[in-house]
């Protein structure tokens, strides 16, 4: 089976992310788009070669040769258009963050379950990371002990001169805390099984983003600690740092060899665990080398989320990324907002749904 596929959201994040993932699945074919600015819209249309183009995304959705739909717009239009894309009975991946509010999210929850034949995948990528997927099967195993903390830096080089208002302004799904955070956020409750309970943030704007940096602290379930720095201003990095009473473990996501084990036994500067470790990185490279004819790690987790919908349609198997996740993780960043905000910490379980 093939499925026939509409993108709705022709921006830089389908160009250079989700159609070049989607070139390489031989069993997904994109046949229509759909975008409000005509000149993305054909730009895309014309790079990939794909004939049906609509400035309205609902006469795609009408589209009877349809089975499933990409929604890569921003985050203030997913409600409107996920709820469309359900009720036109088609197959949905969803980009992160799932909406703008818990409100918002409630209702497209409950819209998959009425759709139940529908299957529906939020597009937090980097579940699919090749290192993150290691560092689950690791923590699995009960090497790191009794976790206890838990680290995130976030960080990107943006000018933000061409930045949209949705990517600048926090009311409309921007800025750091909400728009990027809330990948980290999915990957404490993905790689500990804890969720935040409460969270106490402070941010700093700048004449281009109202959240241009963000730092935060959160307390998790089962007593883990987080912290986590965010910024769209300095050098890009994605890492981690899980800290249990065995160990640590460090993880980062732009570095074919980022995965990196810490025994409690042991000091970094330890020649033995060096040199155990150089000989595990030459050890890592037939694993990274596939993943680097995608253009690498990272660019390669588009293809695994997108592989991952592909199974969910054609075999029936249950979304490893729901609704729920998604507003879990989204929950999190609001009461980052909040916080930053009032000035104080807030405990989710005292927010709105």
């Amino acid at each position: 089976m093939t499925i026939r596929l509409g993108i709705i959201g022709c921006g830089r994040v389908a160009q250079e992310r989700h159609l070049p993932a989607l070139q390489q699945i031989s069993d997904i074919q994109v046949t229509a788009v759909a975008d409000v600015d005509k000149t993305r819209l054909n730009k895309l249309a014309d790079q990939y070669k794909i004939q049906k183009r609509y400035h309205d995304y609902r006469y795609l959705l009408d589209l009877p040769d349809i089975d499933a739909v990409g929604v890569l717009t921003p985050t203030g239009s997913h409600l409107e258009i996920g709820l469309a894309t359900l009720d036109a009975g088609k197959h949905m991946l969803l980009e992160k963050p799932l909406a703008l509010n818990l409100a918002e999210c409630d209702q497209l929850i409950a819209k998959s379950k009425e759709s139940a034949s529908c299957k529906v995948v939020v597009g937090f990528n980097n579940r699919w990371h090749r290192l993150v997927q290691q560092a689950g099967e690791f923590i699995q195993t009960g090497a790191l002990g009794t976790i206890k903390a838990v680290n995130s830096v976030y960080t990107h080089s943006r000018s933000g001169d061409n930045a949209p208002d949705w990517h600048r302004k926090l009311s409309i799904g921007g800025g750091v805390s909400f728009n990027e955070a809330v990948h980290h956020f999915d990957l404490w409750h993905y790689l500990t099984g804890s969720r935040v309970e409460e969270i106490f943030s402070f941010s700093n704007d700048s004449s281009y983003y109202e959240d241009e940096t963000h730092v935060t602290t959160a307390r998790l379930s089962g007593g883990i600690l987080a912290t986590g720095i965010f910024t769209f201003k300095t050098s890009p990095t994605s890492e981690m740092e899980i800290y249990g009473d065995l160990g640590r473990l460090h993880l980062s996501l732009y570095k074919f060899d980022g995965l990196e084990f810490f025994p409690h036994t042991a000091y970094p500067g330890d020649i033995v665990d060096r040199l155990k470790k150089m000989v595990g990185t030459i050890g890592k490279l037939p694993q990274a080398i596939p993943n680097m004819r995608r253009g690498g790690d990272f660019t390669a987790t588009f293809h695994g989320l997108w592989n991952h919908f592909v199974q969910c349609v054609t075999t029936d198997l249950p979304s490893e990324c729901t609704p729920e996740d998604g507003k879990r993780a989204l929950k999190v960043s609001l009461g980052a907002v909040k916080s930053i905000g009032t000035g104080q910490p807030v405990r989710l379980s005292n927010m709105d749904s």
